[in-house]
Parts: C-alpha cells; sequence; structure tokens
C-alpha cells in the first residue's frame, strides 16, 4: 500500500486575505477614504524562457518595506498583513526585523502603522499597533497569545460593502 505524503507549500500561504485587504483598498479608493497601494517585493530576473516569455530564474534582491503604504485622510499609513494557522498565537519569527523597524520609523514621523492580523481559525481580524508589537518584540516573547488580541486590540470585519 502506498502512502501518499500531504505536500506543504508556503507559498500562497495568506493569498486569500490579501485578497480581502485588496479588495477593501479599491472600496476604499472608490469612497475616496483612502490611497493605500500594496508594496512589491522588489526582484531581479536572471533568466527569461525567450519561447514562453516566463521567468524561469529570478532571485529577492533586497528585503523590501511592510506589505501596503498609503494615505488616510491626509495621514501616512504603513502596514504589514499576517496571518496565522494557529488558534492561540502569532509566532513572532512571522514579523521581520526590517518589517519592524520600517513600522516604528513610520509611527515616529507621526504615521499610521500596524500589523493586520488574521486568525484563520477563528475567522477574526485584528489590528496590532506598532507599539504593542514592540512591546512584544523587544520582551523577548516568541509569540503574541490570541487573548491579548481580543483584549487590547481592535477587532475589523466586513462591512458596508468592505471586506476588512
Amino acid at each position: 500500500m502506498v502512502k501518499y505524503k500531504k505536500r506543504t507549500s508556503h507559498s500562497n500561504r495568506g493569498r486569500d486575505f490579501q485578497t480581502y485587504i485588496n479588495q477593501s483598498i479599491e472600496r476604499y479608493a472608490t469612497l475616496e477614504v483612502a490611497e493605500i497601494e500594496e508594496v512589491a517585493t522588489p526582484i531581479r530576473v536572471e533568466k527569461v524562457d525567450r519561447t514562453t516569455k516566463k521567468i524561469t530564474s529570478a532571485f529577492f534582491e533586497r528585503k523590501s518595506t511592510v506589505d501596503y503604504i498609503g494615505i488616510v485622510k491626509g495621514k501616512f499609513i504603513g502596514f504589514d498583513a499576517k496571518e496565522t494557522a494557529d488558534a492561540n498565537k502569532v509566532p513572532l519569527k512571522n514579523v521581520h526585523e526590517h518589517q519592524t523597524v520600517k513600522l516604528v520609523r513610520y509611527r515616529r514621523q507621526g504615521g499610521i502603522s500596524f500589523l493586520l492580523v488574521h486568525f484563520k481559525a477563528q475567522q477574526e481580524t485584528y489590528i496590532l499597533k506598532t507599539q504593542d508589537l514592540m512591546k512584544w518584540v523587544e520582551g523577548s516573547g516568541a509569540s503574541i497569545p490570541y487573548q491579548f488580541f481580543k483584549e487590547h486590540c481592535k477587532r475589523c470585519g466586513p462591512g458596508r460593502n468592505i471586506s476588512i
């Protein structure tokens, strides 16, 4: 009897969550409430198949910034989106140093910065302010418990024809 092993791929992790965010951003633009753009990770293309015109070899050129930046009512906004399948916590290993550096810099300059965190198991999304994130990062914890989000963070969900 042949046993099949389920493949685990991280390539599309968070893709649904990202789609909901992008739909919301489009709606905010239509309503002229905000102008937010997804920031692409810079890549360097090495090889392209001439017949199919598809990239066959590329690498990340440098670390990017956060996932989204823009302007809301005259204020700069920058945030990163994280999704976790763990019902009990958000692992801090998913939040990279270059991302926290950018979020802190945006906040120091008077902008709005945060993590948008989605718990798949509960189907709940929360805004984690940068100052709260930094307390956990500097506190050497390995993760942020779900209960912290429930008690201290703003929950955001669908409403008024907006996904998030």
